[in-house]
């Protein structure tokens, strides 16, 4: 009996303590009753082992003791924890089934080696590798893949999805406050899984609206200068065949959609924080930071060459809005 007691209620709370992690660090609503739930469960099972240890030891000496005020305590104390625990658990379970509320809107989200797209319903914006999001408001992502099996997970929030070739998976999400949230592919999508990341950048609301309306209504500005003039020319004849930036002749759909590149914090799928010194590098040697990436290396672009290409993929930008500074979790 001692060594049950001994190595059985640790046990138990173990699981106990990881029931209230899940319920404390899960910011999404789902996940949050999910782990209030098992935290029900767990004290329940607590509370299980406990009275019936408290019930054995109880018989062997009740014979010595007597009392008939013991066995009426007995009996109330597991009817009313019992019931507490049970109206608790039936609450978190209604919660968990309700769902969070009919989706404001939807992102499509196409899954590839090794980065994201993200095409929001009804509207001509598509961002790749940055998923910009209102704080508060309930959205249904929609997965596919067009190569492997990914599965993207944003821990801060619960959020894990399978992204499968020719199906479509949903899941709904909600963050409840604004930040910058790093998410990365779960599955062994292949050599360049480790870095197959992307980041959830959740505004208030109001700024949401405005960077959305603005990202719809963007057109890349005209080249104003003789160097962005030349990173203009260089994209079109080294980049455009691969990447899209809408607005432009540039049409590509083998890689990531560039068209608000400027706004971005990271770039490589978040392998790196998007600094002119970063993307220097990134266009230099891809292949060297990025195993299987399927962008080639340019080093034989001249250092002027090289900071004209920096220089018009940071200005393909809608003004005011400062993602860096988003807190990060």
């Amino acid at each position: 009996m001692k060594r049950t007691l001994a190595y059985g209620l640790p046990l138990l709370a173990l699981n106990l303590a990881r029931a209230h992690q899940a319920t404390t660090f899960s910011d999404d609503p789902t996940g949050t009753e999910s782990g209030r739930l098992l935290l029900w469960v767990a004290v329940f099972a607590v509370v299980s082992v406990a009275i019936i240890l408290g019930a054995l030891l109880y018989g062997r000496r009740r014979a010595r003791s007597g009392g008939d005020a013991l066995d009426a305590v007995w009996f109330a104390v597991p009817v009313i924890l019992v019931a507490v625990v049970g109206i608790l658990g039936v609450q978190s379970m209604v919660q968990l089934f309700s769902g969070t509320g009919k989706p404001a809107f939807g992102v499509q989200v196409t899954a590839h080696r090794y980065w994201w797209d993200f095409d929001f319903a009804g509207t001509p914006v598509r961002l790749s590798n940055e998923l910009v999001l209102p704080a508060g408001v309930t959205v249904e992502l929609r997965f596919t893949s067009t190569d492997a099996f990914h599965a993207l997970s944003v821990p801060e929030v619960g959020l894990r999805a399978s992204a499968i070739p020719g199906q479509n998976t949903r899941a709904t999400v909600r963050f409840k406050k604004p930040g910058n949230y790093p998410g990365l592919c779960t599955e062994q999508c292949g050599l360049g899984a480790k870095q197959h990341r992307m980041r959830v950048l959740v505004l208030e609301p109001e700024v949401f609206d405005r960077f959305l309306t603005a990202a719809a209504n963007f057109t890349p500005p005209a080249p104003a200068t003789p160097e962005l003039r030349r990173g203009a020319e260089l994209f079109g004849s080294l980049c455009a065949s691969c990447h899209t930036i809408r607005g432009t002749e540039a049409a590509g759909t083998a890689g990531p959609d560039l068209t608000l590149f400027g706004n971005r914090t990271t770039l490589g799928a978040a392998s790196l924080p998007n600094t002119p010194v970063n993307l220097r590098t990134w266009i230099r040697a891809a292949p060297d930071l990025k195993p299987d990436v399927r962008m080639p290396a340019f080093a034989q672009l001249s250092d002027e060459d090289l900071d004209a290409l920096v220089a018009y993929l940071e200005s393909l930008r809608v003004d005011g809005f400062d993602f860096t500074a988003l807190p990060q979790p």
